[in-house]
């Protein structure tokens, strides 16, 4: 019972080290690194289209000129992202400790000496109008003291404004920062989790982080994902005037690859959520989130396009969600935005304002028909942005919009007043002046400046308008809507990571793989550990069940068949089902099980083909042993029909050569004549059929099958008849033989039966048929003629060309009616002389001059050719019968045919 089954053993193990592996993870490594192959099969997913990465690239470093980047120089672009439409800003930037104060190069450099010019510019008018006073006389000396002290005063509160504006040069950065956000409206930055303490944390920040953060989670279980030690909050000016919070952390994998995230953690009761979800629940109207141990489902989640459903994250076994990469390099992939656009929008907006500052005392906008003149409406709008980005009071909720359409509204007046083409009316009164007379040199200069100065400055006004007008629309069309995610990825950032497929990926785009993964809705996942288990347990056995008993090269295909169809279906589940299914242990499992019944199949396969090759070499050809041994079903009994050609030897004589020698002697010189012409007919791919004493009994056309079996045996009775002079020589030599060993060879072509005959106990791969039959006649017909190796016409017309032949008599064999040429083979053509030719066709003359019954005639053409070779069997033969028919000529109706009485 346990021999039948025991072939159940090989998957037995295979399943269970598979299964060991699978539940302990020591095969997860290989299984990711499939898993990644894989994901080149899949199509890459789609882009969601308001994703935007706003990097602080090469170029935007350049254009700040610092590093590392002020807070400040955030603030304003984040203001200027609010201002043209951005949705959503988040920072995977870490702002977890406070930045040094810094100057507002901006107010320093413009409003610091704006605001010394009018004051001092008011003082030095009061001196002026005092001495004039009291030069005319208007004021006497004795009022003049008063009015003095009352100036002495203005210019103590001139120097009291003064210094405060001056001590405001110094900027909070932080605070800057915090009230952009706010003035954004929508920006989210980091909540770092720490799987351990982290000392000297602001306590402010941390409770800050656990108001805005938490994330309401309904949870079977709080252990359905990972647990924080401690968190390390953006500063307390940045978070408190955020919209949220998110953590940045990133799953690695032990390999240094990012799969896998992390969608929650938890910290003390609080929920955690990372860094793009938080905001991305926002966007999506802050769906119910319910946690189970294999998804996260957003309950009710309104789509942007307006549907409502509820999304369901798929968890992987670790409680992580798989991301579908981008197949991409990081700048290949998504949409990006240089931080400097921002910057170079509020270069431009800011130039345009002073350019216009700067003409407005030269009578330039005197045409202009608007309430407020233009220089004033931009410092107007560029005074309300500061006020509602650095005021402690909030803004308006709708600021950022306010500021954009009160921009847009002043760049759109400065269009209208620059399309009148002010220059030209400005050029027209300068020229009509100068053209006046009685101008003083002064006058005039100032006039001629004005003429040389207009155009210029009208130009430039007009290509700073252009280009901010251009800057604008570009970054509306950017920005509007967009989803913006803000990272550092200039050249020297350590932010740098491994995905699937790309060895340096800024980390920066793993944020907006997530949020892809989630709006798109192309989740993948994975299996429990159970499932490769059991996978490679159901393919063991089902393949051994499959292959057993099966020859090795069978089995090998069907296994690696089978193994490549499992591997096609775990693709085809990767590819068009997103299930991983894990398949490193199922696809090992099924390959080792294969491998492993192949090779103990081989070797109990090749013990059994030693023990046939031994059995047999002693009996039967190479040849026939490896048709047996790759097909043992020729053990069986039965046989086949084929067409074939038969050899029949015998040594003349040979009972009298035997007399002469010990039985000793006898059979070591029949083994050495034996074995020497077995060779050459196992050489020509013969097969000896039996040894019968002195005879052998051969034939060539099986097992294996030869088109040219003819003429392999003709060459072999050629061969064996060259041979025998050899043996001949070594016998006579060393007295092995008393007399040479004379080889007589039949030959006969036709069909036969082929095959394993005998019982079940024994049997004998052998041929039968009268084709057979004829052979072994042929060979006593040699006797006859006193020829060597006798041939019937079949084997000649098969022979061919290469083999010469002597044509003999028709002749009648004992059982057959229907006669038969009959042939003596001399040797192989090639091997013969210009004389053996000339012999034999004055012997082809002479056996057709008998064949006519021109006996007289033949039997002198007889006797020449006996006078070259006296020793000619054949030419002895026909010069006895035509010398009898010469006597006593046969009867008329006599048909030229010889019955062959004897066998």
């Amino acid at each position: 019972m346990y021999a039948k089954y025991r072939f159940l053993v090989i998957p037995a193990i295979v399943s269970a080290i598979a299964a060991v592996l699978a539940a302990t993870g020591l095969a997860s490594g290989f299984d990711w690194k499939l898993y990644d192959a894989m994901l080149r099969l899949r199509q890459a997913p789609a882009e969601f289209p308001a994703i935007l990465l706003t990097d602080f690239d090469d170029e935007a470093i350049t254009t700040i000129g610092a590093w590392p980047i002020g807070r400040d120089v955030v603030a304003e672009g984040l203001a200027t992202m609010g201002e043209l439409g951005a949705a959503k800003a988040v920072f995977d930037i870490e702002y977890v400790d406070r930045s040094p104060r810094g100057v507002d190069a901006r107010y320093l450099e413009e409003e610091i000496p704006e605001s010394f010019k009018e004051g001092f510019g008011s003082v030095a008018e009061n001196v002026r109008n005092l001495f004039s006073a009291v030069s005319s006389g208007r004021m006497p000396v004795s009022a003049a003291g008063i009015y003095a002290e009352d100036l002495v005063a203005s210019t103590d509160e001139l120097r009291d404004a003064l210094l405060e504006k001056v001590g405001k040069v110094a900027s909070d950065n932080d605070d800057k920062l915090g009230k952009a956000a706010r003035f954004f409206g929508s920006a989210w930055f980091t909540v770092n989790m720490r799987k351990e303490q982290v000392p000297g944390t602001d306590s402010d920040a941390k409770l800050l982080a656990l108001q805005i953060a938490d994330i309401p989670v309904g949870s079977a279980s709080e252990d359905t994902y990972a647990k924080a030690v401690d968190i390390l909050p953006t500063i307390s000016p940045i978070l408190s005037r955020s919209a949220g919070a998110g953590f940045p952390n990133v799953y690695v994998d032990p390999d240094g690859v990012r799969r896998r995230i992390d969608i929650f953690y938890r910290y003390g009761n609080q929920n955690f959520a990372q860094l793009v979800i938080a905001p991305l629940l926002n966007l999506l109207g802050s769906p119910k989130v319910l946690a189970t141990k294999d998804a996260f489902v957003l309950e009710q989640a309104v789509l942007p396009t307006g549907e409502s459903v509820n999304i369901r994250i798929p968890r992987t076994e670790d409680g992580r969600m798989l991301i579908n990469w981008p197949h991409e390099d990081y700048i290949s992939s998504f949409r990006h935005l240089s931080f400097k656009e921002f910057l170079v929008h509020e270069e431009l907006f800011e130039d345009l304002a002073h350019n216009l500052r700067i003409r407005d005392d030269w009578g330039y906008f005197s045409g202009y028909e608007g309430e407020i003149p233009l220089a004033a409406l931009f410092a107007q709008v560029q005074a309300q942005r500061r006020s509602w980005m650095e005021d402690d009071e909030a803004p308006p909720e709708n600021a950022a919009a306010l500021i954009r359409e009160a921009r847009d509204a002043a760049i759109a007046e400065t269009e209208s007043f620059l399309s009148t083409r002010p220059e030209d009316r400005i050029l027209e009164q300068v020229q009509a002046v100068l053209a006046s007379d009685g101008l003083d040199a002064e006058t005039r200069g100032q006039y001629e400046l004005i003429r040389d100065d207009a155009p210029a400055y009208f130009e430039k006004t007009r290509t700073l308008l252009a280009d901010l007008s251009s800057q604008r629309v570009r970054l509306l069309q950017e920005l509007e809507g967009a989803f913006c995610i803000i990272g550092f990825t200039a050249t020297g950032t350590t932010d740098i990571g491994v995905n699937p497929f790309d060895g340096e990926y800024v980390n920066v785009g793993t944020h907006a793989a997530v949020l892809n993964t989630i709006l798109q809705r192309s989740f993948l996942d994975d299996t429990p550990w159970w499932v490769p288990a059991l996978i490679a347990l159901v393919s063991s056995f089902s393949l051994t069940f499959i292959i057993n008993g099966k020859k090795p090269v069978v089995e090998i295909g069907i296994g690696f068949a089978l193994t490549i169809l499992l591997a096609a279906v775990f693709a085809f589940l990767f590819v068009f089902m997103d299930i991983f299914a894990h398949p490193i242990l199922p696809l090992l499992a099924s390959f080792s099980t294969f491998l492993v019944i192949t090779i103990v199949s081989f070797l109990r396969t090749e013990k059994e083909k030693g023990f046939l090759r031994n059995a047999f070499s002693h009996y039967l050809s190479n040849d026939v042993i490896k048709q047996i041994i790759s097909d043992p079903e020729k053990l069986k009994l039965g046989g086949a029909k084929r067409h074939m050609t038969a050899v029949f030897t015998d040594i003349r004589g040979f009972s009298t050569i035997s007399e002469k020698l010990t039985p000793e002697d006898l059979v070591r010189l029949l083994n050495q004549y034996l074995s020497g012409m077995s060779d050459v007919i196992l050489d020509l791919k013969g097969t000896i059929d039996k040894y019968e004493g002195d005879a052998i009994i051969a034939f060539f056309g099986a097992p294996l099958d030869l088109d040219d079996h003819a003429v392999r045996a003709c060459q072999a009775a050629a061969a064996m008849k060259r041979l025998e002079n050899r043996l001949n020589e070594r016998f006579l030599s060393d007295g092995t033989a008393p007399s040479p060993l004379l080889t007589r060879i039949g030959l006969n072509t036709g069909d036969m039966v082929v095959g394993n005959m005998g019982t079940d106990r024994k049997m004998d791969y052998t041929i039968i048929g009268d084709a057979v039959n004829l052979a072994a006649r042929l060979e006593g017909v040699n006797k006859q003629y006193g020829t060597w190796i006798c041939a019937s016409e079949d084997t000649v017309n098969a022979a061919g060309p290469s083999i010469f032949f002597r044509k003999l008599d028709r002749i009648r064999v004992v059982g057959k009616s229907q006669p038969i040429r009959l042939y003596e083979l001399v040797e192989e053509r090639s091997a013969l002389r210009g004389e053996d030719l000339d012999f034999y066709d004055g012997f082809e003359k002479a056996l057709g001059t008998f064949e006519e019954r021109n006996w007289r005639q033949a039997s002198e053409r007889f006797r020449d050719l006996l006078k070259d070779r006296p020793e000619d069997g054949p030419s002895k033969i026909y010069l006895g019968r035509a010398d009898t028919y010469i006597e006593k000529p046969p009867v008329p109706e006599w048909d030229g045919v010889y019955n062959l009485t004897a066998k």
